[in-house]
């Protein structure tokens, strides 16, 4: 028998498809938290072990070497089922350790991923995607501001790190040899030197993440899921993976979102086109040749100048 405290990272990589394993472990958790259930089902996408219990509740399992994930999850759960919200969060049920590794036990929201139904969108879906994001987004941000000195220290250390990494992420991602280059030139006129609000970040606000309906026929976003990677830091890092996964390649969307989130028409001008270019370059899962196929335009650009006033366009 393997025990999950057993299980070290490299093992999880060889072991994670291994669907009856990872159910059988489920079924105990289940016996554990007294859930009776019919049919265990699991989620496709995601970096953890997650099963949906009856399409009713969901069990997220976390290996013990990234409990922080948990922790936090957890935290921010706890703290979001006490807001009122445009749209529904999962309600946090239990939680526990199984055999060294901490699980959530939570409400399963209804409905389908957005990455499962985005490119079947009509352009009017797409539009009422981007202003209600825009709108969540504020709210969880409003929300969480912080004015701890720990928090902005922790996040201008987070910047500096990805800086200083910032070749070998991009080297390793299979950034063009022309705009790699660049990079350095790039990030040195000290884009991000300001002292802004800092507020609870997931930088996962993906079409993995969020949950539609359809409400009169039409697509409408309903529910936001997957809270492991939440940190502190410029509210501008949120907003680079709807646009970057979504919408630029789409004329007027970034526009809608970021007026959606707050920003007004002046706002929106070439030193923010910088700021969030700067950032997505510093995204800790940032892949650029990858958002560059969204787009015939983006694969040909020859400058990360350019290829920032591409990605963030706003016409």
């Amino acid at each position: 028998m393997t025990y999950l405290y057993k299980i070290t990272k490299e093992k999880y990589r060889i072991m994670r498809d291994k669907n009856c394993f990872w159910e059988g472990k489920i079924r105990k958790i289940c016996e554990l938290e007294k859930i009776d259930y019919e049919k265990l089902t699991r989620f496709s996408y995601g970096g953890n072990i997650v099963f949906s219990i009856d399409s009713e509740i969901v069990i997220k399992l976390y290996p013990s070497y990234v409990n922080d994930e948990f922790i936090k999850e957890k935290q921010v759960l706890e703290f979001l089922n006490g807001r009122t919200l445009s749209v529904d969060v999962p309600k946090l049920i239990s939680t526990g350790q199984f055999e060294g590794w901490s699980y959530l036990v939570m409400s399963e929201l209804k409905g389908t991923l957005l990455i499962d139904v985005f490119d079947e969108l009509n352009f009017e879906e797409k539009k009422q995607v981007a202003f209600d994001l825009g709108k969540i987004i504020r709210e969880i941000h409003d929300a969480t501001i912080s004015t701890k000195q720990d928090d902005y220290d922790h996040w201008k250390q987070f910047i500096t790190n990805q800086i200083e990494q910032v070749e070998n992420h991009h080297k390793n991602n299979g950034m063009n040899d022309e705009l790699f280059t660049q990079l350095t030139s790039y990030l040195e006129d000290k884009t991000l030197q300001g002292k802004e609000q800092i507020v609870l970040l997931t930088g996962e606000y993906t079409p993995f993440n969020l949950i539609m309906n359809k409400t009169n026929g039409m697509w409408r976003f309903t529910g936001l899921i997957d809270f492991a990677d939440c940190f502190i830091g410029n509210s501008k890092y949120d907003l680079l993976g709807p646009i970057a996964f979504m919408f630029y390649p789409f004329e007027g969307l970034n526009k809608i979102f970021l007026e959606s989130y707050g920003y007004t028409n002046n706002e929106l001008n070439e030193g923010l086109q910088k700021e969030l270019m700067t950032y997505l370059l510093l995204h800790r899962f940032s892949n650029i040749s990858f958002y560059q196929e969204k787009s015939e335009v983006a694969k040909k650009a020859t400058t990360l100048k350019e290829l920032g006033n591409i990605f963030f366009n706003f016409k």
